[in-house]
């Protein structure tokens, strides 16, 4: 069954609001309470820093653009993956669900399922080495079991933790700006203020920025799910963005006003500094809780969002067939919802955070690029009935966002060799399992 043609009973719950909480909620994880530390770390001035910010957010706003186009073409259960099956031969889009489960989601939920039962191990209670993973697959499978009993039930826990973490984002933002003592960094912008931030110094500062920025593309998944998909979710593409590159902006000025660069650059653990320097360790506290909730609010979209996508790929017949079936009752791809949530751990019980976290950039921004590359390949074709959300700027705009996607895969390949090595030796494979069964189909069907 074509990836296009919808099931009359999946249930359309999901409004603009909904899908926007999604976007912003896939994007927003913990990579901002740490990640600004890294940049620092190679920019060495407020401006520079901001201004590199600004750059990631810019990268990742014309991704959102690029993905409303894509959308508003294809309103499809499946998102990402039907774009590359419709735009590339079917062994593209095999080859990204393949990514997508064993690395990119498998990787990310476990990799931040980890970090949220490591920060519980630090703040609520101790769990030793042992416990850490149990606790981080049990939060996992909570979500998945909550996702199983139906898409009303996993928009509610999204958005009441979205509401919540950004809550705790603007208190953190008001308590710093509130507090009335002078800024700690310097932001005048003058003549020769960005000199120092060259353009290999800014492209390597955008590696761990554009991985915060990362996620905007989780809503196309649930297309299936949501109420007028052609018409809500470019909108709910580009107004996450939006609302999420406001917020991390406004959090670096917030780490900078308390910090200078260099106290920035030397913090573990950012945030919570920040937080300790105004507020003493009740401020600390309050930063663990608010990691948590984030950590939670990321994990609850991707489990939402992922198996959607092999929803699609069974239907196609590209993967199991129960994947492809909805529970009769709650209306969900439960077996898809269990095989991801199986499969990451797996990877939880046998990897570290630092392992799982270079594992995906490689497949993530690899799959990006090609993303992006489909809208050149549907331009071409007939266009739909529907209105569509043409990209602004494009070819320029779309040609940037490969360009960066294609230096991140590069970077990538340099910084975590073993990793990507891995990464592009389980798409090899892949692609090898794909020709054999191809060619046997053909040659049953001969």
């Amino acid at each position: 069954m074509p990836a296009a043609e919808e099931p009359a009973h999946f249930r359309r719950e999901l409004g603009l609001l909904d899908a926007t909480v999604v976007v912003a909620g896939g994007i927003i994880g913990v990579g901002i309470f740490a990640n600004p530390s890294n940049v620092a770390r190679v920019v060495g001035d407020a401006p520079g820093i901001l201004f590199a910010w600004a750059a990631g957010g810019l990268v990742a706003l014309i991704g959102a653009f690029v993905w409303a186009e894509l959308a508003s073409r294809l309103p499809h259960v499946g998102g990402q993956y039907v774009y590359l099956d419709r735009a590339y031969p079917p062994v593209v889009g095999f080859l990204y669900g393949v990514a997508l489960l064993v690395i990119i989601n498998g990787g990310g939920l476990a990799a931040v399922s980890i970090l949220f039962a490591t920060y519980v191990d630090r703040s609520v209670v101790a769990l030793g080495p042992t416990g850490i993973p149990l606790v981080g697959a049990l939060a996992l499978v909570t979500l998945t079991a909550i996702n199983a009993v139906g898409i009303r039930a996993g928009k509610w826990t999204n958005n009441v933790l979205m509401a919540t973490k950004i809550g705790g984002m603007v208190a953190l933002v008001g308590l710093v700006l509130g507090h009335g003592a002078p800024p700690a960094s310097r932001f005048a912008v003058g003549p020769g203020a960005l000199d120092g931030t060259s353009v290999r110094t800014l492209f390597t500062a955008l590696v761990p920025i554009l991985f915060a920025y990362g996620g905007w593309q989780s809503c196309a998944s649930i297309a299936g799910e949501m109420r007028d998909p052609a018409r809500n979710l470019p909108r709910a593409n580009v107004l996450g963005v939006m609302m999420v590159v406001s917020l991390y902006l406004l959090l670096n000025v917030t780490y900078l006003w308390v910090l200078p660069p260099s106290g920035v650059a030397a913090s573990t653990a950012l945030a919570a500094d920040v937080a300790r320097e105004v507020a003493g360790e009740a401020g600390a506290r309050f930063v663990s809780a608010l990691i948590l909730i984030s950590s939670l609010g990321f994990l609850a979209v991707v489990v939402m969002t992922g198996p959607r996508l092999c929803y699609a790929m069974a239907r196609n017949g590209l993967f199991f067939a129960r994947a492809g079936r909805l529970h009769p009752r709650f209306q969900t791809p439960v077996f898809a919802l269990w095989f991801q949530t199986s499969m990451s751990v797996a990877l939880i019980l046998t990897n570290s955070y630092d392992q799982l976290l270079s594992y995906v950039v490689f497949a993530d921004w690899l799959f990006f690029g090609l993303t992006a590359g489909a809208v050149f390949v549907l331009r071409r074709q007939p266009p739909p009935t529907t209105p569509v959300a043409l990209t602004p700027g494009h070819p320029y705009t779309t040609g940037l966002f490969i360009v960066v996607a294609a230096g991140v895969v590069v970077n990538s390949l340099f910084a975590y060799p073993t990793q990507s090595a891995i990464g592009a030796a389980i798409l090899a494979a892949a692609a090898l399992f794909y020709a054999t069964v191809h060619r046997r189909s053909m040659r049953a069907h001969a």
